[in-house]
């Protein structure tokens, strides 16, 4: 087959996941570095039980399905969309800030901190052509998400004690402390 009569390859829609919890070891059971093809009309589920659960969560206090992904295109727009669902009956699941309740759903933004208990997820959408399916490409990290969020956002003017406490999506984080070089510090 020639190069001039071969498909066109289309960019797939991606969605990268960087997953944080202090034990580590709850994610063991999941494929990293490795983009995971999925067809559009699939629910991506995140939770406990393996058998049900395209990526299993191994600690006790995640339910056996916690919450779900699905993509979706709004009228008159091909461009792929998703969405998350909380299906935890116990656990509230907090996106960007908001608050999610069992069975309530929240479109993804292009970037968002996504936290239940320890558990904390960074998602970044890219957007591509295919129509077809899109891609997940998980990654593990060992910093927690919401003090770089902190970092990056920081917007609000440092009190003259240099002290910093601004409560983001459950995390707090302190500012280092700016002194005068020529102030003596007790």
């Amino acid at each position: 087959m020639s190069f001039e009569t071969t498909e066109t390859e289309e960019m797939i829609t991606s969605l990268h996941i960087k997953v944080y919890h202090p034990q580590a070891s709850v994610f063991k059971s999941l494929n990293f570095n490795e983009k995971q093809k999925y067809r559009a009309e699939e629910s991506i589920k995140f939770g406990r039980d393996s058998r049900v659960c395209h990526f299993p969560l191994l600690d006790k206090r995640a339910s056996r399905i916690q919450f779900e992904i699905q993509s979706f295109r709004h009228n008159d727009s091909s461009e792929l969309c998703f969405e998350i669902k909380n299906i935890s009956l116990k656990t509230r699941l907090n996106v960007n800030g908001a608050v999610l309740d069992h069975l309530n759903r929240i479109d993804l933004p292009k970037k968002c901190i996504l936290q239940f208990s320890e558990f904390q997820f960074y998602l970044e959408k890219d957007d591509g052509e295919a129509r077809e399916h899109f891609e997940i490409d998980l990654n593990l990290s060992l910093v927690p998400f919401c003090q770089e969020a902190i970092v990056e956002t920081l917007s609000h003017p440092v009190a003259e004690s240099g002290i910093l406490n601004i409560p983001v999506t459950q995390c707090q984080f302190q500012s280092a402390v700016e002194t005068d070089e020529n102030v003596l510090v007790p």
